[in-house]
C-alpha cells in the first residue's frame, strides 16, 4: 500500500469519528465521481474504425460493422467503450454488428457523476433505441448494469459477464474498507448511496437479477482478481442455471479483456 493511500485511510478513520457525516459524504462523492483516463494508442485506432452514435441524455455509443445481428458491449467503472474493442474483429468475422456503449460520465458520454443504476438505465436505452441485440458482453460493473437491465427486458439475449460483481452491496463494503471507513460509517455510506441512486442495493444484485433469465450465459472470471473476488462468479453461476463458467488464472481484473483466446471464446459463444 502506498504512503498517500495509507494517509488517506488514516484520515478517514480519525475524521470518521470526529465528523462522521462529512466523512461519509466525501466517500459518496469519491465513489460516484469516475475519473476519465486518456485513450491508449490501440483504442484510438479502433475509435477511428468505428462510427459514433449519439443517444438521449448525452450518452454516446460507437458501432463497428453493419448487420441486423447485433452485439452490445458494456464497459466497467472508469473505463470506456473502446476498452472493450478487442472483441470487435472476431465478432465482425462472424457476421455481427458490434455496438459499444459509453456509460454516463464515461468516455464520450456527458456528465460528471455515475452509478450502477444510471448505467443500467443507459443499457435499457440502448436496447430500446439501437436493439434488438443477439448478445451482450459486459465487464465489471457493466455486468451489474446489464443484469438489471436485462432482467426487465423481454428479449432473451446471450450474455457474457466478465469479472462482474454478484452484489453491489459487497462492492460498497469493499470500497469502504479500502478507504478506511469504520463499520458504522460503512453502513451510513451505503444508506447514503442508496438515497442518491434511488434504489436499494438489493435491486442491483446481479446473481438474483439473472436468476431464471431466459438467455444463455457465459461467466468469465480470473481466480486472482483482486478487485472483484472469484467467489462472485461462483455466486452468479449458482443462481443462473443456464450459464457456464470459464475460469482463468493470472490475468486479474482488467488484463482479461486483452486476451485473444477470450475474444475468440466469446465470439464462438455468440454464434
Amino acid at each position: 500500500m502506498n504512503v498517500a493511500l495509507s494517509l488517506f485511510r488514516a484520515k478517514n478513520r480519525v475524521m470518521g469519528f470526529v465528523r462522521p457525516e462529512a466523512t461519509v459524504d466525501q466517500a459518496k462523492e469519491l465513489f460516484l465521481t469516475p475519473r476519465r483516463h486518456p485513450l491508449k494508442g490501440w483504442e484510438k485506432v479502433k475509435e477511428e474504425e468505428g462510427r459514433r452514435i449519439n443517444l438521449e441524455n448525452g450518452l454516446s455509443a460507437i458501432a463497428w460493422g453493419d448487420s441486423n445481428r447485433k452485439v452490445l458491449m458494456v464497459h466497467g467503472w472508469e473505463s470506456r467503450a473502446t476498452q472493450m474493442s478487442g472483441f470487435v474483429d472476431d465478432l465482425l468475422g462472424r457476421g455481427f454488428q458490434v455496438i459499444a456503449l459509453d456509460g454516463p460520465a464515461h468516455g464520450h458520454s456527458e456528465g460528471h457523476k455515475a452509478n450502477p443504476y444510471a448505467f443500467a438505465k443507459a443499457v435499457s436505452l440502448a436496447y430500446k433505441t439501437l436493439g434488438p441485440f443477439d448478445g451482450v458482453i459486459a465487464h465489471s460493473m457493466g455486468g451489474s448494469a446489464a443484469g438489471l437491465a436485462l432482467s426487465q427486458e423481454a428479449a432473451c439475449s446471450k450474455v457474457v459477464l466478465i469479472s462482474s460483481p454478484s452484489s453491489i452491496y459487497n462492492v460498497l463494503q469493499r470500497f469502504s474498507a479500502f478507504i478506511g471507513l469504520s463499520s458504522t460509517n460503512t453502513q451510513r455510506f451505503i444508506l447514503l448511496i442508496e438515497n442518491v441512486v434511488g434504489q436499494p442495493t438489493e435491486a442491483l444484485n446481479t446473481a438474483s437479477n439473472l436468476k431464471g433469465y431466459c438467455g444463455e450465459g457465459l461467466i468469465i472470471h480470473d481466480k486472482s482478481d483482486q478487485e472483484v473476488p472469484y467467489g462472485d462468479a461462483l455466486n452468479i453461476i449458482e443462481n443462473w442455471k443456464s450459464a457456464r463458467l470459464i475460469s482463468t488464472e493470472g490475468l486479474g481484473h482488467r488484463a482479461i479483456l486483452r486476451q485473444p483466446e477470450i475474444w475468440q471464446e466469446v465470439a464462438e459463444f455468440m454464434v
